[in-house]
């Protein structure tokens, strides 16, 4: 599925995935037409076609529906929030650690606890201290994957990236390196460190799983609204992700509608993939799009290849 490619360096990201809102000219699936994570925008020069992607999964995870399938094989070209697997992008995530010393932050209980979580990753304590809080945070919720035997190798954008590689597809970028980093970085230290005593609680009494399974579970039955509890209960159990949740999809949404919108106008049809969690809520990009004037209708497994 990806050949040769080396997709190690890539920043383990997981989104939160919600529920898909009606908006003015937006279509909602019958509760019984097997719904899928897939949009169509229509109202442009070409059509577009929004998929949600789960950047963790498992190799059971496909192969996808061709309802799905069929519309990538239409599309001129692919659109991902960013490209993977470009080397200057493991880079840059990769030096992005805003310094300090973590050991120093926590107490020694809480050290001894980030350590062992960690464990499954194989990082040795040298580079665990140098990690701000936020990035920690992330990397328990990617060591916790890990031993759910999820995995960004399985990502479904990874797949698509692949796919468009071995294809000639043109493939364009959403987002900027820049931009990503600025997101993850939303918030204050005293947030992050909030953020990272919670989601070490949730790795050990086993809530964190039990989400990151109730998502990946959500999206393979294409049922947004189910996938919107997840990620609703996720925010309110942690008031410290405020700043955080804000950025990852408030503003992107909106940054990356502005994109889609100008990929419309330039007469190529697009397959775009994105975090699921941006293709659902009041500020989802379906909504967003719909009020530039687009039409957007989710599919479901009954509308023809």
């Amino acid at each position: 599925m990806f050949g040769k490619r080396d997709f190690s360096g890539w920043r383990k990201r997981l989104y939160g995935l919600a529920v898909a809102c009606a908006g003015l000219f937006i279509a909602t699936v019958p509760a019984k037409a097997d719904p899928l994570l897939l949009w169509e925008v229509t109202g442009g020069a070409a059509p577009i076609w929004l998929f949600g992607s789960v950047h963790l999964c498992r190799a059971d995870c496909f192969p996808l529906p061709p309802e799905v399938e069929s519309r990538f094989n239409k599309a001129d070209v692919l659109a991902v929030e960013l490209d993977a697997t470009r080397p200057d992008v493991a880079a840059a995530m990769s030096a992005d650690k805003q310094g300090g010393d973590l050991k120093s932050e926590l107490t020694g209980a809480e050290w001894a606890q980030l350590k062992r979580q960690l464990t499954p990753l194989g990082l040795q304590d040298s580079a665990i201290v140098g990690l701000a809080p936020n990035i920690a945070n992330l990397m328990v919720s990617l060591a916790v994957a890990h031993k759910a035997g999820l995995s960004p190798l399985y990502g479904i954008d990874l797949h698509f990236i692949g796919q468009a590689q071995e294809a000639g597809k043109p493939l364009v970028e959403l987002e900027t390196i820049d931009q990503q980093i600025h997101a993850l970085n939303a918030g204050t230290r005293k947030d992050w460190l909030a953020g990272l005593r919670n989601t070490m609680a949730a790795a050990d009494d086993g809530s964190l799983r039990a989400m990151l399974e109730e998502m990946v579970a959500a999206w393979r039955a294409g049922d947004a609204p189910r996938l919107a509890t997840a990620i609703n209960e996720a925010e309110l159990e942690d008031p410290s992700s405020k700043a955080l949740f804000a950025e990852l999809f408030e503003r992107r949404n909106r940054e990356m509608s502005e994109s889609i919108a100008g990929l419309a106008r330039r007469g190529e049809s697009v397959f775009v993939v994105v975090g699921s969690g941006h293709l659902a809520g009041a500020d989802s990009i379906p909504v967003q799009l719909a009020q530039k004037g687009f039409k957007v209708r989710q599919l479901n497994a009954s509308d023809a290849p």
